[in-house]
């Protein structure tokens, strides 16, 4: 793995090192070609760093730990109130209010790639990431994913959903919550957008499918 800005971590668990002071036993060439028959693909996770002075801009509901300033739309209240005035105006609707955040230092998923499905091994990439960005003192375990519409057919927000991941939207979470109560007998909703890892949930995504 390559561990540096926009690099990409290769997670597999046919990963194995060797135990200090034990002596390997050569085995037979029927079963060195079983042993290489049963090894998983690995999985590939693209992601870069985005740092607090890029001024990263993002909207909605979002928790302070991830926020470096607020960006407030500026409004000239002084001019509307005088038009007011002078055409007689009963009442005006003031422009939109809403603020643009700008995020602290964390990773942004770009992609994950894996050969294999149901197999944990997506997972375990997103976990050895987590563990990247809580050991670096800049982003402190923050993490977002921009969810996309994958082959035009699914999101992966069922994924991250289920890893802890929330969207800044909070009308999608209720929607994805409802997918995970229903059994999810039916397709994940197909949902994009932006989605942060909160804080609260990194252990339990560390605890996610821990037999895998």
């Amino acid at each position: 793995m390559v561990l540096s800005s926009g690099e990409i971590l290769t997670i597999g668990s046919g990963m194995q090192s060797p135990i200090s002071g034990a002596v390997p036993i050569k085995g037979s060439v029927h079963q060195e070609k079983e042993e290489k028959i049963a090894e998983i693909p690995k999985s590939l996770i693209k992601y870069h760093k985005i740092r607090k002075h890029e001024k990263y801009r993002i909207k909605g509901d979002i928790p302070e730990y991830y926020i470096s300033d607020i960006q407030v739309p500026k409004t000239n209240i002084d001019n509307l109130m005088k038009l007011t005035s002078k055409y007689k105006l009963v009442s005006f609707k003031l422009p939109d209010e809403s603020h643009d955040y700008y995020v602290k230092s964390c990773y942004q998923i770009d992609s994950i790639t894996s050969p294999v499905r149901n197999k944990g091994e997506g997972t375990k990439a997103v976990k050895t990431l987590v563990e990247k960005s809580l050991a670096d003192k800049d982003t402190e375990g923050r993490i977002i994913v921009e969810v996309r519409i994958i082959d035009g057919q699914t999101s992966a927000a069922g994924f991250f959903y289920k890893l802890g991941f929330r969207f800044a939207d909070k009308s999608k979470n209720d929607i994805l919550k409802n997918w995970v109560l229903s059994g999810k007998s039916i397709l994940a909703p197909k949902e994009t957008g932006l989605m942060y890892l909160p804080k609260e949930n990194i252990q339990k995504l560390m605890m996610y499918r821990m037999l895998l």
